[in-house]
């Protein structure tokens, strides 16, 4: 590519940071591996009406990456009228959830009761349901249903074949798009086979210690060398998400502009629905507040929803969570109107926005 193709064409200077990835694997919640966290009905309910709901939130409180499964063994309380009790225990699970790092909840029936179905679709509204490929009659009620839901696959090099026909006969090859799909590998080390065919599932995380699920790098930084206060900020992100699957869990895309104790945070407005695997784009212009003029450290960071940063596989110094991409200069006025920088250019460059005219 020339030095006078559009790539390189803008109408302001700009800096163009590309980051180094890191030469490991990140550790973050909602990739690699899950951890089931497996109750009974009479732990949770010893006592008809009586609740023990701490043990619930100590037992996944204590784990990386938790999965609920309730299991619906009869208590000893109980004499009948089983379904309608499960039904309100699982009201008052839901209820005390506020884990936001849960990556979903097992469905565990011991019949096919659409009525237990339902409340598991009712109470744990966001919190991603989870269903076995051996549940092929909950499969069908959720398909003919069109409810959202993620998968746990049980599979071997034995059964991978017929996992394959599964997927197929039931369409769930875009499960993954929506809801987490996670793998239980039955061999310590996962075949040739189970490592193909978790790619093409996108499966986001596995029983085993196998690197698996999403791994966000920054390829590319795009930013005015020099900005105005109440001015304009334009931002162009070229992300990867190198992993398997996208992220499930809430988080937000901030920057903070540092200078000599004075700092300032931004939340920007990324579409997280598109946000799945490979090339990611993200162009806002931020307008900003009255600030002191001098020169800037910019940084940036994924959050979650609770606050805690995510890891990013960047190679560049961090604190707080956020990522030092560089510096910015910020002055009492700039030559070129930031905040209608992009009225007559693309920020993903390569083209004008009017096509050329055809010649007489």
């Amino acid at each position: 590519m020339g030095k006078y193709a559009l790539e390189h064409f803008s109408p302001y200077e700009t800096y163009k940071i590309r980051p180094m990835p890191l030469s490991k694997a990140t550790v973050n919640p909602g990739r690699g591996q899950y951890q089931i966290v497996e109750l009974t009905w009479e732990e949770l309910e010893p006592h008809r009406g009586n609740y023990d709901l701490n043990r619930l939130k100590e037992a996944l409180a204590e784990v990386h990456n938790p999965v609920l499964t309730i299991k619906q063994v009869l208590p000893a309380w109980l004499n009948k009228g089983s379904e309608e009790s499960f039904i309100h225990l699982i009201r008052r699970v839901a209820s005390a959830l506020n884990n936001k790092k849960l990556i979903g909840v097992a469905v565990s029936t011991e019949d096919n009761s659409q009525g237990i179905w339902n409340a598991y679709l009712e109470a744990f509204e966001g919190i991603p349901l989870l269903v076995s490929l051996e549940q092929e009659a909950l499969l069908q009620y959720l398909k003919d249903h069109e409810y959202p839901f993620g998968l746990i696959v049980n599979c071997s090099e034995d059964n991978w074949i017929s996992c394959c026909e599964k997927f197929a006969g039931y369409r769930l090859q875009n499960t993954w798009q929506r809801m987490p799909v996670l793998l239980h590998i039955e061999e310590e080390n996962p075949g040739e086979n189970i490592r193909r065919e978790s790619l093409r599932w996108h499966a986001g995380l596995s029983n085993r210690l196998v690197d698996m699920g999403y791994d966000f790098t920054i390829r590319r930084l795009t930013y005015p060398k020099k900005i105005a206060s109440k001015g304009a900020l334009p931002l162009r992100f070229w992300f990867v998400n190198k992993g398997s699957a996208p992220c499930y869990l809430d988080y937000s895309l901030r920057f903070r502009l540092e200078m000599e104790g004075e700092q300032q945070e931004f939340v920007l407005h990324i579409d997280k629905d598109a946000w799945k695997v490979g090339d990611i784009t993200h162009n806002e212009i931020v307008a900003l507040p009255a600030l002191p003029l001098g020169e800037y450290c910019l940084s940036v960071g994924i959050f979650f929803a609770d606050g805690s940063p995510m890891e990013l596989d960047i190679r560049t110094e961090e604190k707080d969570g956020y990522y030092r991409m560089g510096t910015v200069e910020l002055c009492s006025d700039t030559a070129v109107d930031l905040a209608h920088a992009w009225d007559d250019f693309y920020p993903d460059g390569y083209y004008p926005l009017e096509d050329p005219q055809l010649p007489d």
